[in-house]
């Protein structure tokens, strides 16, 4: 009787723990787990940083190792070409004409008294900054110096704000609003820039971009849209603004904001949801691949994705020399390189086997059947107001813009390989980085002269690459 009666009382004990567990009440729901039981919460970073300019996507030591190779002759031959390349972009020459607009406007034109878009003036001028800066601290041309000073002082001078009648002005806050900082970032460090106009122009940046930044990836465009409204390149692309800018004007709280954004924010540009499968190569290597939210979309979205937050890795990883307690600044690393596993997920299904730089010739690595994909389900059953944007996603996307390339693998291929020195998990990453060197950046004809050849700051042969 007393071992029945002990069954007994502990079969009551296990099913009040289980019914306990979870509680409602009239408040909601209760979660009584016990703590060792739940996710740890994220703790946030809150770190005071030191800033040794120029450490955005480059720092004086990279800029150091590439001139002196470049100045000695002991440069690889695919550095060399690509430097060959950049000094004669049409962006870059000493004949390039900048044109400021009063406002910046992407997307629909109602209201702004503009007839049509023209942010097109702000991207081609924005990258002949950032052309003309790097090409200043790998010549000492003080020509090029002043060139991309007088870009940017001219459009600070001019430009009141980024606009449009709907959301796509955040794109040009974000994607000019990088490419403006980070030509600036470089350009602090020269002397002959006014300190007048320079506090002039890092004000510009804060009011016109990162304001706009700022707003977007706390909002996403206000109370009709869940935070997941947005593809993640919408997010990236402020997140990358958001930490130049900061990092330009030394702004602590601002480049929290972007690292922890990173790791907990509620948008897509956050890693918990940018990375919606992690998947096993199919091709029998053995690597880790990762799905990003953008893969059942379309490949030339999944492709900028991959670039953009190449790009936002490199920034943060460049400041984060400066600053090596702060661990989290290495997003290269986050979640086990998760980062490399999307990239590899996107040029292993981009690959074609053919020679020519453009990868346009060849059969594909591998077939769209082939491929793994979770089923993602992207904004059903979600808090916005207008359920006809929900979409589910059960295979890659296979469109006609597979295939298309970006600049950004070498970022990739070079610091996992050579700086970070792991022994693989980049074979695709590598492959690409292969067939593009030299990779350039806007204005090569690979990358046409649409927006999506100025959404990453490219040149990253130049930059990154080592033998």
């Amino acid at each position: 009787m007393k071992i029945k009666n002990l069954i007994i009382i502990t079969g009551v004990a296990l099913l009040m723990a289980v019914q306990t567990s979870c509680r409602e009440n009239e408040f909601g729901t209760v979660d009584l787990t016990m703590p060792e039981e739940q996710e740890k919460p994220y703790e946030p970073v809150n770190a005071q940083y030191t800033f040794n300019h120029p450490c955005a996507m480059f720092n004086e030591a990279d800029f150091t190792r590439v001139k002196t190779m470049l100045d000695n002759g002991t440069a690889p031959q695919p550095v060399k070409d690509e430097f060959q390349k950049l000094k004669d972009n049409s962006y870059a020459m000493h004949t390039y004409q900048h044109t400021p607009q009063t406002k910046i406007v992407r997307g629909d034109v109602t209201g702004t008294g503009f007839a049509s878009e023209n942010y097109g003036f702000a991207m081609r001028d924005a990258a002949a900054a950032y052309q003309k800066a790097l090409l200043w601290k790998l010549t000492g041309d003080a020509a090029y110096a002043n060139e991309s000073i007088t870009i940017m002082n001219d459009w600070a001078k001019t430009c009141t704000e980024v606009t449009s009648n709907d959301s796509n002005h955040k794109l040009a806050a974000g994607c000019q609003g990088y490419t403006f900082a980070n030509a600036a970032e470089i350009m602090q460090t020269y002397n002959g820039w006014n300190a007048t106009d320079l506090a002039k122009f890092k004000e510009w940046m804060v009011n016109v971009f990162a304001s706009k930044n700022k707003d977007f990836l706390d909002n996403h465009q206000g109370a009709n849209n869940c935070a997941h409204h947005y593809w993640s390149n919408w997010d990236l692309v402020n997140m990358c603004s958001y930490l130049a800018i900061g990092i330009l004007t030394e702004n602590n709280d601002m480049v929290n904001y972007v690292v922890n954004y990173f790791y907990a924010g509620a948008g897509n540009g956050s890693i918990k949801y940018m990375i919606q499968g992690t998947h096993t190569d199919p091709l029998g290597t053995g690597e880790t691949i990762c799905q990003n939210q953008e893969s059942g979309r379309d490949q030339g979205h999944a492709s900028m994705s991959v670039a953009v937050v190449a790009n936002l890795c490199q920034m943060a990883y460049t400041l984060h020399q400066g600053n090596t307690s702060v661990e989290k600044l290495d997003f290269f690393s986050a979640e086990s390189n998760a980062i490399l596993g999307m990239g590899e997920y996107t040029a292993l299904f981009n690959l074609k086997n053919g020679t020519d730089n453009a990868n346009s010739t060849g059969a594909w690595l591998i077939t769209a059947d082939k491929m793994p994909f979770d089923e993602y389900k992207y904004c059903t059953g979600c808090s916005c107001t207008d359920k006809n944007h929900g979409a589910i996603h059960t295979s890659v996307a296979d469109d006609t813009g597979r295939g298309g390339v970006r600049p950004g693998w070498e970022i990739l291929y070079n610091h996992y390989a050579k700086v970070k020195g792991l022994s693989s998990g980049y074979k695709y990453a590598k492959q690409l980085a292969d067939k593009m060197r030299p990779e350039g950046g806007s204005g090569d004809g690979r990358y046409g002269g649409n927006s999506g050849a100025f959404d990453q700051l490219g040149w990253g042969t130049l930059m990154m690459y080592r033998e």
